[in-house]
């Protein structure tokens, strides 16, 4: 008999000595997978619409950053938040550079510079918010 409860499982043990269930390690990588997408899709969306109905656009782009944020710290903490923002800035800032016509899909503006800075504000705020707020009193760890 192992000294730790369920430490003879199938599916590997953690760096404490408890067992991590295959299906547990499968949920984490896709949701970090979902995060890595959603930073990219929300990013692409947002650096295209924040021109659509100026002022509107950019505060419905940022609301959106803030919604995608708060949702990837309350799923997978702060490595999820770390990786949302990582490809969210990436993806920002492949589409700030100039394309093969010279065009570029955020200008140099005030509208650009209020995407840009609304978006790393609203993940800011995303990291802030107390972990209470985000998964409530009751849940542990």
């Amino acid at each position: 008999m192992s000294p730790v409860p369920g430490a003879s499982e199938p599916g590997g043990v953690t760096a404490v000595g408890v067992a991590r269930p295959i299906l547990v390690r499968m949920k984490d990588s896709v949701g970090y997978l979902v995060l890595l997408v959603s930073g990219a899709i929300v990013a692409t969306v947002g650096s295209v619409a924040y021109r659509s109905i100026p002022p509107f656009g950019v505060a419905l782009a940022i609301v959106m950053v803030a919604f995608a944020a708060v949702f990837a710290r309350a799923w997978l903490s702060w490595t999820g938040l770390g990786l949302f923002a990582a490809v969210w800035m990436s993806v920002t800032f492949v589409w700030t550079l100039a394309g093969p016509g010279g065009s570029v899909l955020i200008a140099a503006d005030t509208l650009g510079y209020a995407w840009l800075a609304g978006g790393v504000i609203a993940i800011v705020v995303a990291a802030l918010l107390p972990k209470k707020l985000l998964v409530g009193e009751h849940v542990e760890g």
